[in-house]
């Protein structure tokens, strides 16, 4: 019997231990620290009080919602993308839409190999892989400055910009 207590005690001691462990580790991410590195402060600031989950959130989380932004800004690029390279006339215009149709199948392939370093808390990983979907971004821009496409455009590649530069904050917090 003396031994079965002790068992249960030693049980219940380990059980507290790991919680308090694993509290530890999920501690709020730090948006203010966070967002006072990024490229663009405000935007960042903007960015974080405009989604209600980031509130609280711990800095896996936090890049989580973040590159699920940059992966959603990336999908909705390349449809409007491969839907204007379809309707243009224009030649020129047309294959600076179809070299950002290219730029951001690559930056999406990019995002996808972003989310398995996340997944697998590889921060320096995370960041090279999102350092490279922003890069087709990039290409695609001064692709289309070029040939001067719809300004629209330019806005759409600054906000993917800048969620990207909040992934590269936090994964250097990892």
């Amino acid at each position: 019997m003396a031994t079965t207590y002790m068992m249960n005690n030693f049980l219940v001691s380990c059980l507290m231990f790991f919680v308090m462990i694993g509290s530890l580790s999920a501690n709020p991410a730090d948006i203010k620290a966070i967002c006072g590195k990024a490229k663009n402060p405000s935007f960042c600031t903007n960015y974080m009080k405009s989604n209600p989950k980031t509130s609280g959130a711990d800095i896996k989380t936090l890049a989580t919602i973040t590159l699920g932004s940059a992966k959603t800004s990336a999908s909705g690029a390349l449809t409007k993308f491969q839907s204007f390279a379809t309707k243009e006339t224009d030649p020129a215009l047309k294959k600076g839409y179809t070299s950002c149709v290219e730029q951001y199948k690559n930056t999406i392939s990019s995002l996808d190999e972003a989310t398995k370093s996340l997944t697998s808390g590889d921060g320096p990983g995370l960041n090279i892989k999102v350092s490279a979907a922003m890069e087709g971004s990039t290409t695609c821009q001064d692709g289309l400055a070029k040939v001067k496409a719809d300004p629209s455009f330019a806005k759409d590649s600054g906000d993917f910009q800048n969620i990207c530069g909040i992934i590269l904050v936090i994964s250097n917090m990892m």
